[in-house]
């Protein structure tokens, strides 16, 4: 018998140890779509689908020939049906490799309604220079910046920030670990471009769409620096499952929070 030693527990090797959370978070080669779905007859589903599909063409994955999107769809169906009844459904879908390099996904749910109510806000945010990521990395997958994220979560515990913001080699602005990120300039709004390396989601995407049919405002993909936070009038960190948080100060800079109101309203 094979044992191991797990926290000052001998264990049998076969035990079932780990939760599917601790499992993912240790299999680097993964690929998600975070989803949030008033029902699954939503148009987005389909965009969801797509992009996973393209992500696993590019990461070379084997796509099994079940993986339709008429199957895609009824997976993520049967999960909300066990589930009771919500305005939307907040989902992941991961797809990764198991030991024996066959394909393999989990559907998980999220309770983060509460955060889609009210807009959060973050004292203050600090930059994360101790590592930094890569512009030229792949834009559909999250691999580049899983392990950038939670280095910076470490940072952030050893500091009293809300929240801290990665940079690339070029030292641009690439996204806060809690979101994305949009620094609004009087009338225009200012998001990191996909060039930087920021991560091109479904969900980023639609939102975008949404803020270029917004009147008042101007929307615009660019290279953004530290600097550039400086002048802002508002700060707005954005994410599919944490709603929107309003950045309250940076260094010796505040801001505003008359534009995160209605970026709530939209996502």
């Amino acid at each position: 018998m094979q044992q191991i030693n797990y926290n000052g527990q001998l264990l049998d090797r076969n035990v079932p140890l780990f939760s599917s959370e601790h499992f993912l978070k240790s299999t680097s080669n993964r690929l998600i779509e975070r989803m949030k779905l008033s029902a699954v007859q939503d148009a987005i589903i389909e965009s969801h689908y797509f992009a996973l599909m393209s992500a696993m063409r590019v990461f070379r994955y084997e796509i099994p020939m079940s993986f339709t999107y008429e199957f895609f769809q009824a997976e993520v169906q049967r999960l909300i049906d066990c589930m009771p009844g919500q305005p939307f459904y907040f989902l992941s879908f991961e797809v990764f490799q198991n030991a024996s390099s066959t394909i393999e996904f989990l559907i998980t749910a999220e309770d983060v309604s509460q955060n889609h109510i009210e807009i959060s806000y973050i004292d203050e945010v600090a930059l994360y220079t101790d590592f930094l990521a890569s512009s030229k990395a792949y834009s559909m997958s999250e691999l580049h910046t899983n392990q950038l994220v939670e280095l910076a979560k470490g940072f952030l515990s050893d500091h009293p920030f809300g929240d801290c913001l990665l940079l690339n080699e070029k030292k641009e602005l690439l996204r806060a670990t809690k979101g994305d990120i949009i620094l609004r300039f009087r009338d225009e709004l200012k998001l990191p471009s996909q060039t930087c390396g920021v991560l091109n989601s479904t969900f980023r995407l639609s939102v975008i769409d949404k803020l270029k049919q917004l009147s008042d405002y101007t929307p615009s993909e660019t290279e953004l620096s530290p600097f550039d936070i400086q002048r802002a009038d508002e700060f707005i960190i954005y994410d599919v499952f944490g709603g929107v948080q309003g950045v309250k100060r940076y260094k010796k800079t505040t801001f505003d929070h008359s534009f995160a109101q209605t970026l709530q309203g939209l996502i």
